[in-house]
């Protein structure tokens, strides 16, 4: 037994974590990217459990670390350093972190997460998700005008015109028109005002080029990150972290999101069989995917949807409108709007319009027939309302506000989110991968080392037939029927006995 071993309390943090853990698996995964001659680099394993040592200290200073971990007896003790030994500088901290591809901070997260679905901390029925912008390591002061489009590209490389065409306008010349358009107004509204006018289309950071403008109501504009996440219900254990371009919306990222976590929940043979999120990420498009893949969504749409049109009444059955005149509006044609949206065209007859008392107040302009259009995925959203109006939807919503937001709140404030210290995205991606990583480590610390087996025993207390929900860590829910006194549950089940919730009691 070494001397930090007798030193460091048994039940402190990281001589627990190091009694419980083995990241002996980095070894095999950085062994490509090593050689066994010359000067001998920094200890993959070592370097990963720096990184963890960061996020579990809310540390986002390479420098600050090693300062942290120099002095933290349960922190050498963790890294295997004793008394004696000097820490590696923190240089090299960046210098590995560059080095090493992004896939092995990947299979990194996935290793602890396979350990998490193991030990049963993972349901994988419900996943919730949601997003976050975090702060990239750039100043929004230093952004640039980017190129013209019709420049044609100075370098040979493929790397460097990868580069170089994110420095180059990609937008169309009517959108470029609007947006300045946009920037005459308000500077006409106040000229005086300082400050400049930037949008993603226009301008780029010469500092990290894969960062962008995010813009939020109430919150200031700087370059960021977008932090989306993937969280199961069961033990609140991610499930999917990535980081993403924050000027795309969250719709875009959704199928991405629950194709991934799918695919990793397979391979253990647990299935999704609902997602649940906030209305960024509502489309038509996501509605039918989902339909399509047997998952059942809870996501509001879009506040631009619009249920009922007034005066309008519309038909599934004949796809067409009839409005409060009898007049009857068949399906006429689909069209893609300025925003690129599929939507679908209602007309009358002119002829049918032409006596209508109401024909000023509801035809526009010079218009002789009477327009509708909506999305051409109506019956999707349709549906998606239907389920939210439920009592199973707003119990879902509830838990999603309950399960992802919490765990988005800590990764940022407590994991090291705060700020992107490192540059690019796929940098960013790294830490993002690591701090949860560090959040999974906790919660198998916590609740997957040690389950014990007890029987669920209840007796009826009434003559009804009662419905209980029971909440356990190794499964999503149980539901149980009985009629009379009599057992509800008799078979051995793993959960932690300290936190079982029930539900309220539904009497059928």
């Amino acid at each position: 037994m070494s001397l930090l071993e007798k030193i460091v309390p048994s039940d402190q943090f990281y001589h627990r974590l190091a009694k419980v853990v083995d990241l002996e698996f980095v070894r095999a995964l950085v062994a490509p990217y090593y050689i066994h001659t010359g000067r001998p680099s920094l200890d993959p394993v070592v370097f990963v459990k720096l990184l963890l040592v960061a996020h579990f200290e809310n540390i986002t200073s390479d420098r600050k670390l090693i300062e942290t971990a120099t002095l933290h007896l349960g922190i050498r003790y963790f890294l295997g350093y004793d008394l004696t030994q000097s820490l590696p500088f923190h240089s090299t901290i960046s210098r590995t972190r560059q080095r090493i591809p992004l896939s092995v901070f990947e299979q990194c997260f996935f290793n602890v997460l396979d350990l998490c679905i193991k030990s049963g901390l993972v349901a994988g029925h419900t996943q919730a998700i949601d997003s976050a912008y975090v702060k990239a390591n750039a100043s929004i002061h230093n952004m640039q005008p980017k190129l013209s489009s019709w420049l044609t590209l100075t370098t040979d490389t493929v790397e460097a015109n990868e580069a170089e065409k994110k420095t180059r306008i990609s937008a169309s010349t009517g959108r470029l028109k609007h947006i300045h358009r946009y920037h005459s107004l308000i500077q006409q509204t106040a000229p005086k005002k300082a400050g400049q006018l930037l949008s993603n289309l226009t301008h780029y950071s010469p500092t990290d080029v894969d960062a962008r403008i995010s813009i939020k109501t109430g919150k200031q504009r700087m370059l960021s990150y977008m932090l989306s996440l993937g969280v199961d219900t069961g033990k609140h254990v991610i499930t999917y972290i990535n980081a993403d371009f924050s000027d795309w919306r969250d719709s875009r990222y959704l199928l991405t999101i629950v194709d991934t976590i799918r695919k990793r929940l397979k391979t253990h043979k647990l299935k999704v069989d609902e997602v649940l999120a906030d209305s960024g990420y509502g489309s038509g498009s996501n509605y039918q995917q989902l339909e399509q893949k047997g998952i059942k969504g809870f996501i509001p749409p879009h506040g631009k949807y619009k249920l009922e049109r007034k005066g309008f009444t519309y038909n599934s059955q004949t796809d067409s409108y009839i409005c409060s005149q009898g007049i009857l509006l068949p399906f006429n044609n689909t069209f893609t709007d300025k925003e690129g949206n599929v939507k679908k065209r209602y007309m009358s007859k002119a002829a049918d319009c032409k006596d209508c008392p109401f024909r000023k107040s509801c035809i526009p302009g010079t218009a002789r027939e009477k327009r509708l259009h909506h999305t051409y995925y109506k019956a999707e959203y349709d549906r998606m309302l239907a389920r939210l109006s439920t009592k199973a939807g707003k119990r879902a919503m509830r838990k999603r506000a309950a399960t992802v937001e919490p765990v988005l709140g800590s990764l940022i404030e407590y994991y090291g989110l705060r700020k992107i210290s490192v540059k690019k995205r796929e940098g960013a991606a790294k830490v993002m991968y690591l701090a949860a990583t560090a959040y999974n480590l906790k919660k198998y610390l916590r609740y997957g080392t040690s389950n014990p087996l007890v029987k669920a025993v209840a007796i009826s207390v009434t003559d009804k037939l009662l419905l209980l929900q029971l909440d356990f860590c190794n499964s999503h829910s149980i539901y149980v029927t009985s009629k009379n006194a009599g057992i509800l549950l008799a078979d051995h089940i793993a959960f932690d006995c300290c936190r079982i919730s029930f539900t309220p009691f539904y009497y059928l």
